[in-house]
């Protein structure tokens, strides 16, 4: 005799829109307060689910977060995969970046209190969803489109592509309050084409 499995049957589509509205639920957290104040109870009155769904699909607040980082790099990923095709890859790559971190403030968030102090695997996952996976590629689309040839020399022009790009957003307060430029001047085509220019014409 065959024994069935008891019990209320599982509804696919249903779990997957709630581990999209936890994962909504955090971004949308991130962009507030650091990812170190935010609590099981804030994501799930957010997500206006009940507190135990976040154990049940992720284990744990960390797992939920290292979530939020995968569909945070979704996007750049999916343009990496397609820019070199592009007629100037490294200003759609310089567009892509900044718009990502710009329109996304949880992964600065992230950045300045899990990334840059700490070992843990929230740190370790944005690692490798972020720099990791631009490392692998942005010094091959330097090599292709400037003079540098020499493997560690583009690799070192890639991480200083990086920090031009990211270092306005980790360095807000002082950007702002010393210097006085504003958001709106780190983000769009004017920005894009002057990062651009410094790094093509300051690397020859």
């Amino acid at each position: 005799m065959k024994n069935t499995k008891k019990g209320r049957p599982v509804d696919g589509e249903r779990q997957a829109k709630q581990k999209n509205k936890l994962i909504e639920a955090g971004k949308s957290l991130l962009d507030n307060k650091p990812y170190s104040k935010i609590t099981i109870r804030d994501i799930a009155n957010e997500a206006q689910l009940n507190s135990a769904m976040i154990k049940y699909y992720f284990g744990s607040k960390e797992n939920l977060f290292i979530a939020v980082v995968e569909s945070l790099s979704a996007p750049l990923l999916d343009k990496l995969e397609k820019i070199e095709s592009e007629n100037r890859p490294l200003y759609e790559f310089i567009i892509t970046l900044s718009d990502i971190i710009n329109f996304n403030p949880a992964v600065v968030s992230i950045l300045k209190e899990e990334v840059m102090f700490k070992s843990t695997p929230l740190s370790d996952a944005f690692i490798n969803a972020f720099p990791g996976k631009v490392s692998e590629l942005l010094p091959k689309l330097i090599m292709k489109e400037t003079s540098i040839e020499d493997e560690v020399k583009a690799n070192l022009a890639a991480f200083n592509l990086v920090s031009l790009i990211i270092s306005p957003f980790l360095l807000d307060d002082i950007r702002k309050g010393v210097w006085d430029i504003n958001d709106d001047q780190i983000s769009g085509k004017e920005w894009a084409d002057y990062v651009y220019n410094l790094f093509i014409n300051g690397i020859g």
